[in-house]
């Protein structure tokens, strides 16, 4: 708690600084400051998309998938191929000893070493692909969502998620004609 004379001490000094600021010429505003709002326009139109659709049911989403698949099943047949060759190896381990043994143990460890580095590679690549699709499915759905709201004098469109948006009319949803859209101009 201040003391009564720590308080008036501290209106004199208020006092004095305003008082040098006036004499010095400087110009001192005491009308209160206006708090700076930002202008928040309305929204008068809403609709959704619901992304997901459009990457499932698009022709270009579904032949993304489908290149995506046989990508990863030609790279996982090569890395059963692999896992295989080496399961049957370490089966032959069994009427071995010494030296030989020793050799083989340390050959199969590389190579399993081997087969793990490839899958990792394998995922990482895979990973890659997908986020590249969906990174060019999203930049043509928003160009043809941009568009749309233009049209249709649309205000705000939202990406439609379990996660985002909680409840919506149906009317909203703008979905079935983005996937139109998109699969006109993008075969």
């Amino acid at each position: 708690m201040l003391s009564q004379e720590s308080i008036m001490t501290r209106r004199i000094l208020k006092s004095i600084t305003v008082a040098a600021a006036l004499s010095l010429g400087g110009i001192v505003s005491l009308a209160p400051v206006a708090s700076a709002q930002a202008e928040v326009p309305a929204v008068k139109k809403i609709a959704m998309v619901d992304m997901q659709r459009v990457l499932n049911e698009t022709t270009a989403g579904k032949r993304a998938r489908k290149e995506l698949e046989s990508s990863s099943k030609a790279k996982q047949g090569k890395l059963d191929k692999k896992r295989k060759k080496l399961e049957a190896d370490a089966a032959k381990l069994e009427g071995m000893s010494g030296q030989t043994l020793m050799e083989t143990q340390e050959k199969l460890q590389r190579e399993s070493m081997e087969l793990q580095s490839m899958l990792y590679a394998l995922e990482q690549e895979l990973g890659e692909q997908h986020n590249k699709m969906l990174e060019k499915m999203y930049r043509n759905a928003q160009s043809i969502v941009a568009a749309m709201a233009k049209t249709e004098g649309i205000d705000l469109v939202l990406v439609r998620d379990q996660m985002t948006v909680i409840y919506a009319k149906d009317a909203f949803d703008v979905t079935s004609s983005v996937i139109k859209k998109y699969d006109a101009k993008h075969k």
